[in-house]
């Protein structure tokens, strides 16, 4: 009998290639997908997909009972301005929010995980089965750093990290040793485009993870969006965290960037 497997999946290519990994092993893999959110690829790699809406906590838990599964992963962003959006929250979802001190990620899903594990479903970390994934540390395409790139690499991550250590955003963007813009509820893309208007261009991005990780969820994630915003945006590095952060399509991601003169930088 297979293994059963849950996938709680949000935006992006991360919950897809989880979903095809989770295949390659063999495992019996239920998704439920968040409408307007998931990409509807899920529906050709997960073996059973159910679709909610975002505020259906109870209907999501409802599920995974009955399918019999103990064992999930979150994969995928879910954007935080649903919170002050129209969004119909179920009474769980609404009794689970009024719980926590404030609405920070990881109050927020601390809070989610915890009502999971009431109801005999862990939430495992996010890299599982997908470790080779996790970015190596050094420069990540062939163009070395110059000396001024460097010290911004190193300033927006010091800076990032900071940031990320106080739950308020984990992405900053910098020009000369100078802090152009800080990530907050807006998400990683809309941070990099102010950034890259207030900077004239030729700005450093750093993403970085948070000091104390928890690796069930808020993996910082790169792939070919991270690169196409930075491209619009005029942003010239990114710079991340080896060893803590998700590299969706590699060899795809280094070849773009290469061609279009982002470098990339794990430290």
């Amino acid at each position: 009998m297979q293994q059963r497997f849950g996938l709680i999946a949000g935006a992006g290519r991360f919950p897809l290639i989880f979903a095809e990994e989770a295949r390659a092993q063999g495992l019996f893999l239920v998704a439920i997908a968040l409408k307007g959110i998931a990409s509807p690829d899920i529906e050709g790699l997960a073996s059973r997909v159910f679709w909610i809406e975002i505020g259906e906590f109870q209907k999501l838990i409802d599920m995974l009972k009955k399918e019999a599964v103990t064992e999930v992963i979150m994969a995928g962003k879910i954007p935080k301005t649903y919170l002050f959006s129209n969004a119909a929250f179920d009474e769980r979802l609404l009794k689970t929010l009024k719980k926590i001190e404030n609405n920070n990620d990881d109050s927020i899903l601390l809070a989610l995980v915890s009502e999971l594990g009431s109801e005999g479903i862990t939430v495992r970390d996010s890299t599982l089965y997908l470790n080779n994934l996790l970015i190596g540390g050094g420069v990540v395409t062939s163009d070395e750093l110059d000396e001024n790139e460097w010290r911004d690499a190193r300033y927006g991550f010091q800076i990032a990290k900071q940031i990320a250590g106080l739950d308020i955003g984990q992405t900053v963007v910098v020009k000369n040793r100078a802090v152009l813009a800080v990530e907050a509820i807006e998400g990683t893309d809309e941070a990099i485009y102010r950034g890259g208007a207030l900077g004239n261009g030729g700005v450093v991005v750093a993403k970085v993870s948070k000091p104390n990780q928890d690796k069930r969820f808020d993996m910082p994630v790169i792939g070919l969006n991270t690169i196409n915003v930075m491209i619009k945006a005029g942003a010239k590095t990114l710079v991340v965290d080896a060893g803590k952060t998700i590299f969706l399509d590699k060899e795809k991601v280094i070849s773009h960037a290469r061609l279009s003169g982002v470098k990339i930088v794990a430290l």
